[in-house]
């Protein structure tokens, strides 16, 4: 995690992401450990996809398809697998400073801040307490500072901060946690 944190600083989204799958992989392994890499990666981003839209576009998205495929199908065939057996990212995703999103037939442009969040639900995910990374690293979401070792498999602090700002205390509530 910390090298994808570093990559993210680096301004590399790809180098973040060779860092971040295994992480996400290794996180849904013990959340789910009976399914397949495929089934566990692209539930694991559905269980977190509140708190990675919010973070990563300001807004939440549950059970989104576009043209047939979600957020998670995408990440994974695009992103993750093209990574794993390409060696890059499928050019259908690109991920942009900019906060821009647009999806289609033809691209994926998500916004940096995407690779944010899916990092904050690997960061916070219960199955990972007692984690920690050696570097004093912070990260600030929505106007508000958290240190990444505090977060380590404790989801609270940062899911209350962001169900107070979308003023909804259930947000989370449909999510694992």
């Amino acid at each position: 995690m910390e090298q994808c944190i570093q990559r993210l600083q680096k301004n590399d989204p790809e180098g973040a992401l060779v860092n971040l799958f295994p992480a996400i992989d290794k996180t849904a392994e013990k959340r789910r450990p009976k399914d397949n890499v495929g089934k566990r990666i692209k539930a694991f981003l559905r269980d977190e996809e509140v708190l990675i839209t919010a973070v990563g576009m300001g807004n939440v998205f549950r059970n989104c398809s576009f043209d047939g495929m979600s957020f998670e199908d995408a990440l994974y065939k695009f992103g993750r697998n093209s990574i794993t057996h390409e060696g890059e990212l499928d050019p259908k995703l690109k991920f942009v400073q900019n906060g821009t999103m647009k999806i289609g037939i033809r691209d994926w442009i998500l916004p940096v801040s995407y690779i944010v969040g899916m990092s904050l639900a690997v960061v916070i995910a219960k199955e990972n307490r007692g984690e920690a990374i050696p570097a004093h690293l912070g990260v600030t979401i929505f106007d508000k500072q958290f240190q990444i070792n505090e977060l380590w498999g404790n989801p609270a602090p940062l899911k209350g901060h962001i169900s107070e700002l979308f003023q909804d205390d259930k947000l989370f509530e449909e999510t694992q946690t």
